[in-house]
């Protein structure tokens, strides 16, 4: 990744302004409905300060989408400066989960609307891609290296595990976040690793589909 030129704060602070107005109108309609006008309001800024900064609607839609999706990769990948964070994380499997549930919780308001029906739909296959390259990067590539050995093609368990990890994100926020990000990060690593049956102690308790 480039090296990112730093934000003048004046800037960054009337981002997340329009960031926030936008993550306001987006509990009450969908994003298509939603006009500058209305997000400017909310703001408390002028269309002039918007177009400062963007051409239109979608190119603000997507430069915010961006902006919380590149700290969200900051937050998950590995400091490569840092010898204990290196160290820590290659003996703990749960540390990107982790940060992950870490960084969705201080920015609950915002994925909540993003992943809903009321966001935009390339959020979602934007966040599964990271989730994919940047959190489960390391499990894929072994099963890469192993793909002559699976019984299943490598495609499906990928989308399995990725798709899987979503929907707990969906749901978690939908429940209002009721166990805490250490919690979930824990569980699902679990899930990943062992999957639900065995995790949920019903291996010898349920009767198969087959």
């Amino acid at each position: 990744m480039s090296k990112k030129t730093k934000i003048d704060p004046r800037i960054k602070r009337t981002n997340k302004y329009l960031r926030n107005a936008l993550v306001e109108l987006l509990k009450e309609k969908d994003v298509t409905s939603i006009t500058i006008q209305e997000i400017t309001e909310k703001a408390e800024l002028t269309r002039g300060t918007f177009y400062l900064h963007y051409q239109d609607k979608q190119d603000f839609l997507m430069q915010s989408m961006n902006e919380v999706l590149e700290e969200l990769i900051e937050k998950v990948k590995p400091r490569q400066n840092d010898e204990y964070s290196s160290e820590l994380e290659e003996k703990d499997e749960s540390v990107s989960f982790l940060k992950l549930f870490e960084f969705i919780y201080d920015h609950a308001d915002y994925f909540k609307v993003m992943l809903s029906d009321r966001g935009l739909p390339q959020f979602r296959s934007h966040m599964t891609e990271i989730v994919k390259r940047r959190v489960y990067g390391e499990l894929i590539s072994s099963i890469g290296e192993a793909e002559d050995v699976l019984d299943i093609p490598k495609d499906i368990l990928i989308s399995y595990i990725t798709s899987a990890h979503i929907g707990v994100i969906c749901s978690w926020l939908e429940s209002d976040m009721k166990f805490s990000p250490a919690f979930m990060a824990d569980k699902l690593t679990r899930l990943t690793l062992l999957g639900p049956i065995r995790v949920a102690g019903l291996e010898n308790k349920i009767k198969l589909p087959y």
